[in-house]
């Protein structure tokens, strides 16, 4: 009867583990399935262009999609498929900013489709001029990462020039460093977890606020040769 007993509680215990996993919302609403493949293909840049005028995207990101104000993201340039996502998981609450989810809530997937064509099409915003920080442990990170600490290479999901991945992973170069110490410290914090995987989450919370600064001022400076 004890060993039944125990029995018991051990299976309501395990039940009551997985309330918290079942009841979990996702990272974010984007597959990059086929259907949405299709409709990113079918992004119109022309009426991207007029979505955005009407919308007024310049006061935050400037004309060109390259912000006045460094705490002010540089959107130019771009993967459609990353700006896509961003505007999905802002309409959807997966990605929290009371401004962005305001302007997203009245469009449709094809219009934000056209959005992230017309951006993608604009001129990224111009690498740093300054000389790169190169100091052995920011090339560390960048190249090789942090086994250690179970910490992936920034390069390995960011292009080894920080020009950015498929889909989901934005270039670092071309950003502002205070725009990338605030997005880094939002994930570090939990602030940001629109990350698939909770991959930046993960990554963000291992690092020093020292490397995180680092970083920064390593991609938004001019790139050493490789």
């Amino acid at each position: 009867m004890e060993h039944m007993m125990m029995r018991i509680v051990a299976v309501l215990a395990g039940l009551a583990l997985l309330v918290p996993v079942a009841g979990a919302e996702p990272s974010s609403q984007v597959a990059f399935d086929v259907p949405t493949l299709k409709l990113l293909r079918a992004g119109d840049p022309a009426r991207g262009e007029a979505l955005a005028s009407e919308k007024k995207c310049a006061k935050c990101h400037g004309e060109a999609g390259v912000s006045d104000d460094a705490e002010d993201t540089n959107i130019a340039g771009l993967r459609a498929s990353y700006f896509y996502k961003q505007l999905k998981d802002y309409q959807g609450g997966q990605r929290d900013n009371r401004s962005m989810k305001k302007q997203v809530r009245d469009i449709d997937d094809q219009q934000m489709a056209d959005l992230a064509a017309w951006y993608a099409a604009l001129e990224p915003a111009p690498k740093g001029t300054g000389a790169a920080n190169a100091a052995p442990a920011v090339l560390e990170l960048v190249y090789r990462g942090d086994p250690t600490r179970l910490l992936k290479s920034c390069s390995s999901c960011h292009g080894r020039r920080g020009e950015g991945g498929q889909f989901d992973s934005p270039p670092l170069t071309g950003q502002y460093p205070e725009y990338f110490i605030t997005t880094m410290t939002e994930f570090k914090e939990g602030d940001r977890a629109n990350d698939i995987y909770g991959r930046m989450r993960t990554t963000a919370e291992a690092l020093t606020e020292e490397e995180i600064e680092a970083l920064a001022a390593y991609y938004s400076a001019a790139l050493p040769p490789e």
